[in-house]
């Protein structure tokens, strides 16, 4: 499995859809399989009678072995003759702990972006649902900063192989970036990759537009046009 995270509207769709344009990458989408899999581990450590966060720490190979053997069955349905299959559920940044148990062979690919840019984009956005912090600029700042907290945790205690790809790098070197996220899915390079924009597969995020156009820089320092806007997001980001 190759999991993309970071915060929504990070750049998570555009590098879904370049890894996706590969012969030999399979695109999933956004899948909250993840959360699904953790309520269910939940569950199994519930029965051992543990505190649940000591109990998930102390699941049998077994249990892990099973967990992860439905959510790899599950993926590789999608395509069988696929190396490489995405899962694009950007806040799988939260549940990295439990993927690092399931998947220590799994890829993960960290998309980051301009921390305005990002939030104001998140704010901007009518999301079909499951994202209410974005309404607001005080908790969307607040999320924003736990999620940095968070990630900065999993880097220092996390074994499986992670990338991190700046939104800003992409699409100033799209050619580069791309050259560097196939050499890190072990695949051989593809040119395919750079006609993402050509690619038709069904994509079913907010991004839809922004994937089926070649690579523009319109996003990169958007936020500077509303800047008179944002002062409470900007207090919040800066506590």
């Amino acid at each position: 499995p190759v999991f993309i995270v970071g915060m929504p509207r990070s750049g998570t769709s555009l590098v879904e859809q370049i890894l996706a344009s590969h012969p030999s990458v399979h695109g999933g989408g956004e899948l909250n399989w993840i959360a699904n899999l953790c309520g269910e581990a939940v569950r199994v450590a519930s029965a051992a009678r543990q505190p649940t966060l000591k109990a998930l720490w102390n699941l049998s190979p077994a249990d892990l072995n099973r967990l992860a053997a439905g959510y790899v069955t599950a993926l590789t349905a999608f395509n069988p003759g696929a190396r490489r299959v995405t899962d694009k559920m950007p806040t799988n940044f939260i549940y990295l702990g439990l993927i690092a148990m399931l998947f220590p062979r799994a890829r993960i690919i960290h998309c980051r972006r301009d921390p305005l840019d990002t939030c104001l984009s998140c704010f901007m956005t009518d999301f079909a649902g499951g994202y209410e912090f974005a309404f607001d600029q005080i908790s969307l700042g607040h999320f924003y900063r736990q999620y940095e907290r968070l990630m900065s945790h999993w880097k220092s205690v996390l074994a499986p192989p992670t990338l991190e790809v700046s939104y800003e790098r992409v699409v100033s070197d799209v050619d580069g970036e791309a050259r560097r996220m196939i050499e890190f899915l072990g695949l051989r390079w593809d040119a395919a990759c750079l006609a993402f924009f050509e690619n038709r597969r069904f994509v079913a995020t907010a991004s839809v537009g922004q994937v089926r156009k070649p690579i523009y820089a319109n996003s990169v320092g958007r936020w500077r046009h509303y800047q008179n806007h944002l002062a409470p997001l900007q207090a919040e980001l800066a506590r």
